[in-house]
């Protein structure tokens, strides 16, 4: 019998995580598929792999060729498949088990031509969203065309697909014998396409590899770059003749991503390679057109310019400011001639190459805001206020006792002025200048934000000499801001501070909210209490694919509100086979009521019990929407913060099982593990590191600024704790909810500075 979707699954050297990719593909909910593994000429055991999971499951199927590269092998896999739909798997990612089978349900209820959704990324540590694809797959789509959601136009990769069998046969897709062979096919899709179907959820997990082998980043090898320049030269064939708004948008992204890929490659290849990649990158730069070209970047134009003209010199010099961020220390400034231009050139560079960063009218100015820290307090008549604490700054200008700043608070179409203080503060440039601030938003204010309408937000008017620029308030930041929490502000009115997805910060007010008082966790039963104002629906927990009513659930009647008690046994949720996250292998719920969030303004910290061997928790998400999680029994990080003055960081937890593995700061960047710093763990009062108490890890401040490398020009370097149990891939160790929405940590040691931040999923330090 023919199946109904086929999975062709490349591979070339994968031992190391083929198995755990081909394993995600037997778990999946929708079974009617066949998996096309082909193997690409593999040299390693990757071959055998693959035929011990064609013995053990008959829907999977082996065919072997020569080695000819990815393209060719999806090819060859393509040509030995049956199934009325079509999907392409990379051999070292993940599926989640859910994704076809919410695929394949779209293009039966649609018949659109294929289907294509989010994805996350993931490392030996954790998952963290993909920044591209969670810019296109914001929401749901179905039945929509890239003519009228120009976005989809630079949606690259293959892999997060399921087509129609009977629309690729049409067309006649075949992959490229190229690396980057992903993207002419993709946007060909897209423009062939009658509908399209957008599904937001993340629907594949993109590895990236801490061994850095590749091919994605192996971007500095020259066959690699010529293979990249012709994917870009494809897909400018396909853009030629396309409307302004779609070909603009290609060629802008091609500049941000390909240009730049290409100007660092001269930083890092020998002179010899430079010189065939520049007369070969002469010819791409001179299809990407000047306008999106300069628009892309600060150093847009000047990039562009430089491949155009072929000037090796200048590419080197642009590569080397890349790499050092040193055009981050440098401030514009207005040239006289020409007049009404201004220069912002990096150091060491003058002669003819100075004119080209001499940039028109406002270009080199722009308002740049972060929210670092959210915090409420009381007024002096006992009124609650927020406070919200941050930068701004007006890029590549110095800030200082001179320049103004205004906040106002803008709600419903009408602004209001706030009061704000101002205080030294690292800027973009990483210098200490005027561009910190923190803003009180008054009760009086607060209470005014309509309920049930667009979230409120706060703007910002910065002034400096004669330049005067104005910007909400973005670039929320992790830990407290990321998770913030929120507050009520009358007898029945709730204050919501919460990031946008474009990564403003929103000030919502709900009036009269469904909310939880108390949650327990009790002999295998959790047990929810709260309130619900009338009108509210039917309670029900929520997961990403389904969504389930608390059949448990006892509602006494009240004059204004009723108040529910509902029983949820552990049994019902525990899903050690059906993880909504494969890396991590947790699933989370989240409590609604009539499709409505329910507030968590009765939790203040979470509520955790080992149910099963599996930690059961119920916790917040970053709208404080109540969610209960399930995963695997592993430290929580509870607390964080200087120790011995601040000569020791420590992080402590409760510990559910026996903690006899190491636990590591580890950088970012550092796949190897060679400069790790060990921390000491043991036991804290009232427990032990053993089982059922608590736990705490010390390290020594000295050893994480020793292995922080300082440059003027660079970002702080960020640490994450690391757990390596013996016998289970390493992972970071995740911050309590609760916890990333307390205010981050900052200290001074001597002439460095240390924050201690939660991110949503991981502990870190960051050292400037």
């Amino acid at each position: 019998m023919t199946p109904r979707l086929s999975v062709v699954v490349p591979f070339y050297n994968v031992a190391e995580y083929i198995a755990e990719c081909l394993e995600s593909l037997r778990r999946q909910t929708f079974d009617d598929f066949e998996v096309i593994l082909v193997d690409d000429g593999s040299l390693d055991a990757t071959a055998q792999i693959a035929e011990d999971y064609c013995r053990i499951d008959p829907r999977f199927q082996l065919v072997a060729q020569d080695n000819q590269g990815l393209g060719p092998a999806r090819n060859t896999g393509v040509r030995h498949s049956d199934g009325e739909y079509i999907t392409f798997v990379d051999s070292d990612d993940l599926v989640p088990r859910h994704a076809f089978e919410m695929m394949v349900h779209s293009l039966d209820e649609t018949g659109s031509s294929f289907a294509a959704a989010g994805a996350r990324r993931f490392d030996d540590y954790g998952s963290w969203g993909s920044w591209l694809h969670g810019k296109i797959f914001a929401a749901n789509r179905p039945a929509t065309h890239v003519v009228e959601y120009y976005q989809l136009a630079i949606d690259r990769m293959v892999w997060n697909k399921v087509f129609r069998r009977s629309f690729w046969d049409e067309f006649g897709y075949e992959f490229p014998a190229i690396r980057y062979e992903d993207y002419p096919v993709t946007l060909k899709a897209y423009l062939d396409a009658v509908t399209v179907d957008i599904v937001a959820q993340p629907n594949y997990y993109w590895r990236e590899r801490t061994s850095g082998d590749s091919i994605t980043q192996q971007r500095a090898e020259f066959t690699n770059l010529c293979d990249r320049i012709r994917s870009a030269d494809m897909v400018l064939n396909l853009v030629e003749e396309l409307p302004a708004y779609l070909r603009d948008t290609v060629h802008m992204h091609l500049a941000q991503v390909d240009m730049v890929t290409l100007v660092d490659a001269f930083g890092e290849l020998p002179e010899e390679d430079c010189a065939r990649l520049a007369r070969i990158a002469q010819r791409f730069a001179e299809r990407i057109d000047k306008g999106p070209a300069a628009r892309s970047s600060y150093l847009g134009r000047v990039q562009h310019n430089a491949l155009r003209t072929g000037d090796i010199e200048l590419l080197r010099a642009v590569a080397e400011i890349r790499r050092d961020g040193a055009l981050n220390a440098v401030r514009a400034e207005r040239s006289q001639v020409p007049w009404r231009r201004h220069e912002l050139v990096p150091p060491n560079l003058g002669g003819q190459s100075r004119a080209l960063f001499r940039l028109p009218g406002r270009a080199p100015y722009a308002a740049s805001t972060t929210v670092t820290d959210l915090d409420w307090a009381t007024d002096s008549g006992g009124a609650t206020e927020l406070i919200v604490r941050g930068t701004a700054e007006i890029r590549h200008l110095q800030i200082d006792g001179t320049s103004k700043l205004r906040m106002v608070l803008e709600a419903n179409g009408v602004e209001v002025p706030l009061p704000v203080e101002r205080f030294p503060a690292y800027d973009s440039h990483g210098d200490r200048n005027l561009v910190g601030y923190a803003v009180r938003v008054p009760h009086s204010m607060l209470a005014g934000i309509p309920a049930r309408n667009e979230p409120a937000t706060l703007r910002a008017t910065i002034t400096q000499g004669h330049v005067k620029r104005t910007t909400v308030l973005r670039n929320v930041g992790p830990g407290n801001p990321s998770m913030p929490p929120g507050a009520w502000i009358n007898g029945g009115s709730w204050l919501q501070p919460l990031p946008a997805p474009d990564n403003r910060l929103l000030l919502r007010h709900i009036a009269d909210p469904a909310r939880l008082t108390s949650a327990a966790v009790r002999d295998g039963i959790i047990v929810l209490e709260g309130m619900l104002p009338p009108e509210s629906g039917e309670l029900s927990l929520t997961r990403t694919w389904a969504c389930d009513k608390l059949a448990d659930c006892e509602i006494v009647p009240g004059d204004t509100e009723d108040r529910f008690v509902a029983r949820v046994p552990v049994s019902d949720l525990a899903q050690t086979d059906d993880p909504d996250d494969p890396v991590t292998g947790r699933t989370v719920w989240r409590l609604e009521a009539g499709g409505h969030p329910v507030l968590a303004t009765g939790l203040t910290r979470a509520v955790t019990q080992v149910v099963g061997g599996r930690l059961v928790q119920v916790s917040r998400a970053a709208d404080n929407c109540v969610v209960v999680t399930d995963g695997p029994v592993r430290p929580i990080a509870g607390e964080i913060g200087p120790a011995d003055g601040v000569h020791l960081i420590t992080v402590s937890g409760q510990s559910w099982a026996p903690l006899d593995f190491p636990l590591v700061w580890r950088r970012l960047g550092d796949g190897s593990g060679a400069d790790d710093v060990t921390c000491s763990v043991g036991a804290v009062p009232g427990g032990f590191a053993g089982f059922g108490g608590r736990w705490t890890a010390l390290a020594e401040v000295e050893s994480l600024i020793a292995g922080s490398p300082r440059h003027p020009h660079t970002s702080a370097a960020i640490w994450q704790l690391v757990a390596l149990p013996p016998d289970a891939r390493p992972y970071a160790v995740q911050p309590d909810a609760f916890l990333t929405a307390d205010a981050s940590i900052t200290v001074g040691v001597r002439d460095r500075q240390l924050t201690l931040r939660p991110h949503a999923d991981r502990v870190t330090v960051e050292v400037r």
